[in-house]
């Protein structure tokens, strides 16, 4: 098993937006006041927020199993309990004050009876390929709910101009059903929720890379957000890239791409809502960052 690191601290970079304006790119509208700060009727404030259970209270029947990279991992959260990956584990008593958006959802479910068990088995820097060679062996069988968030890394392989983008996305999406069908076969009983990610055009104008690749990840990142999309209805799909808390500096790790303990908790609060909704949505089709009916023209790009 590779080992897992962590980062121990976590600080806000609000240096970030000028960092993207001096590449000639404006970063997307947020909202004038950040969602997790001043709003005193808490209506900004995730629904599930105080998932909190009594260790006490037996653990529910099923298992949460999550899988993907950094983000599922929980990169710059203090607390991400993330030091389990070939165990499950009650999360109540293994971790009640978690505040990655992996923990946070596992402690939503034990509450709402969904699951009593849970199983962290992101890895930071994976690829999808890499899913399926580490995380894969360790996913139980007995599973019953399963989410996959994973793509930021891959739509970042077109940083290279070499990479022709329609080699980089055919690569994923066959490397991607085929995880959904090894996760079927290891854990017939599971429940699979995927999560798209957000456009990386936005996020990665942070690290300063060349003007010539952001087009390049703009180009990526919704060609692959439409291939999670189109799963829909026989998996349910989470939004991140139509969300516009994606993109809020404020509520980024330093203002990259991995969320805060806030960002964390809105992230954790719509997967949570998506699980547990009864009929779950169907993602956006169109947004500031995002439209599907043009993404196919977009793998035309160098």
């Amino acid at each position: 098993m590779k080992v897992r690191t962590a980062a121990l601290s976590w600080s806000l970079c609000l240096l970030a937006v000028p960092a993207v304006r001096a590449q000639g790119v404006e970063p997307p509208a947020t909202p004038a006041v950040a969602p997790w700060a001043l709003n005193k009727d808490r209506a900004a404030t995730p629904e599930h927020a105080d998932a909190k259970v009594n260790p006490a209270t037996p653990a529910p029947a099923g298992l949460y199993v999550a899988m993907g990279d950094s983000i599922t991992y929980g990169v710059g959260i203090q607390k991400n309990c993330a030091a389990f990956p070939t165990h499950t584990v009650d999360i109540a008593s293994f971790c009640p004050e978690g505040q990655s958006y992996a923990v946070l959802t596992a402690l939503a479910l034990r509450k709402a009876g969904v699951a009593g068990h849970f199983m962290n088995l992101g890895i930071g820097g994976a690829h999808v390929e890499r899913i399926i060679a580490d995380e894969l062996p360790y996913l139980p069988a007995e599973a019953t709910l399963v989410t996959v968030y994973i793509g930021t890394n891959d739509s970042r392989v077109v940083k290279n101009l070499q990479h022709p983008i329609a080699d980089v996305v055919k690569q994923y999406e066959e490397h991607y059903d085929q995880l959904l069908a090894m996760i079927h076969a290891r854990a017939p009983k599971a429940r699979i929720v995927l999560i798209n990610f957000p456009n990386e055009k936005y996020l990665a104008a942070t690290y300063n890379f060349p003007d010539e690749v952001l087009p390049r990840f703009d180009a990526t990142s919704q060609l692959l957000a439409q291939f999670i999309d189109a799963h829909y209805p026989k998996y349910a799909v989470v939004d991140t890239i139509c969300d516009p808390y994606s993109y809020d500096v404020a509520l980024l790790y330093k203002g990259g791409v991995h969320p805060n303990e806030a960002g964390a908790a809105l992230l954790a609060d719509a997967v949570i809502r998506v699980i547990l909704a009864e009929t779950p949505p169907a993602p956006p089709t169109h947004c500031t960052w995002y439209d599907a009916a043009t993404a196919g023209e977009l793998i035309h790009r160098p």
